[in-house]
């Protein structure tokens, strides 16, 4: 078997040219699945990252009733259960980020929309998505302050400015009038529409009393020191609370739609990667055939002079490992600083690319993604394409008229 792994490696070196040109091909349709799978999963998760860090966070804490019926009379009471249970697995729990929030109407004099109005914690909206670096005009208001501060299209829409007063009505706890008139102190810009031309945020007790909720929050959002234990901290967190007055949902259960989107764009995805492997296949097959077609008057000759066609066969099989191993290594070799380099600078999106990313809720960039699986997966792939591609020769050996081939 020695002498057989020997002869494999030598085979591979006598004709360098062909050796690299056969172990370029399983290189570049490695890089090839590599970059597109990178591009694709990087998508995936900037979809999932923009709902998590805008949006849901990875858990809520709510009231029972509230998730099918979002008001504020339905709004989570924030008091001794629901802390105690968060202190029993805070091991499990990064941060809290509580909100309240409702739609209101936002006038300037005559001028007049509808807003969403959200009551924070400044530096716990900068930790989950950096509400606070998003200021363009004017500073971010401390949980004592009673200045507003607003989203970009907002003002521009209502045509205020820093220093400007926004007034603010709309209903609170158990059909309360809520109104109030607050001083613009800052601006910020979101790169989504939907938020820039919507939102309006207060100091969290400043929204509370605008609502006239004290102690109440429409949601506290957790974000898990983990990202897959989500699910299971959320089943601890309802064994320690009164399913009949609280619940905790997911992110997949707050954004049903967004993950069904995200289902069948995996089944998409599945499909594509196949359509991918069969091309790769096909350019591998091709270069293999030539390297063979090239090699028949060796193959008689090795044959003519007693070399069994069990060894042979075994030997054209090793040659495909060697090289198919050897292209699946440089293709990840030289893959992975590649999409390093992506995940560090992603692709911008300009014009009519970028109103479409932006439409659809997303930052108009191309994401690329460095996850150890993308790599694993792809090259073990290829790997197996290969090899069943390397029994070709070994069939070819089998069926061979060795007196023809020597005298070819």
């Amino acid at each position: 078997m020695k002498l057989i792994l020997t002869l494999a490696w030598r085979n591979l070196w006598r004709k360098k040219r062909r050796t690299l040109i056969s172990v370029s091909s399983v290189l570049f349709a490695v890089i090839l699945a590599i970059s597109l799978m990178s591009l694709i999963e990087g998508t995936r998760e900037q979809m999932i990252e923009s709902l998590i860090s805008n949006t849901t966070g990875h858990l809520q804490v709510q009231d029972a009733l509230y998730h099918d019926e979002p008001s504020m009379d339905h709004s989570l009471e924030y008091g001794e259960e629901v802390k105690r249970a968060l202190e029993k697995y805070s091991g499990r729990i990064e941060y809290t980020v509580p909100r309240i929030q409702g739609f209101c109407l936002a006038s300037k004099e005559m001028g007049s929309r509808g807003v969403y109005t959200m009551g924070i914690v400044p530096e716990k909206e900068e930790k989950m998505n950096g509400l606070v670096s998003r200021l363009t005009e004017g500073e971010m208001f401390s949980d004592d302050d009673n200045f507003a501060v607003i989203a970009e299209g907002v003002a521009s829409l209502l045509e205020l400015s820093v220093g400007d007063t926004i007034v603010l009505i709309g209903q609170g706890f158990q059909g309360v009038t809520a109104a109030g008139k607050y001083r613009v102190g800052g601006i910020v810009e979101f790169p989504l529409p939907e938020q820039n031309n919507t939102m309006v945020f207060l100091p969290l007790k400043e929204a509370q009393w605008f609502f006239a909720a004290p102690d109440r929050l429409s949601s506290l959002l957790l974000m898990t020191e983990n990202e897959n234990t989500a699910a299971e901290t959320a089943l601890k967190l309802m064994n320690e609370l009164d399913e009949e007055w609280y619940a905790v949902k997911t992110w997949e259960e707050l954004m049903p739609d967004a993950v069904a989107a995200l289902e069948a764009r995996d089944a998409q995805v599945k499909i594509f990667a196949w359509v991918l492997y069969i091309v790769a296949g096909f350019g591998i097959f091709g270069t293999i055939i030539t390297m063979i077609h090239e090699r028949l008057r060796e193959f008689g000759i090795l044959l003519s002079i007693g070399l069994k066609r069990a060894q042979l066969s075994v030997i054209c099989m090793l040659e495909t490992i060697f090289m198919s191993f050897l292209g699946v290594i440089g293709g990840i070799a030289i893959g992975y600083p590649l999409m390093l380099w992506f995940n560090k600078n992603p692709i911008q999106l300009k014009d009519d690319l970028a109103d479409v990313m932006l439409d659809m809720g997303f930052e108009p960039v191309m994401p690329f993604s460095v996850a150890p699986d993308i790599f694993i997966y792809q090259g073990i792939t290829i790997f197996i394409i290969s090899l069943v591609i390397g029994l070709y020769p070994a069939r070819k050996v089998f069926r061979l008229d060795m007196v023809s081939a020597a005298r070819k």
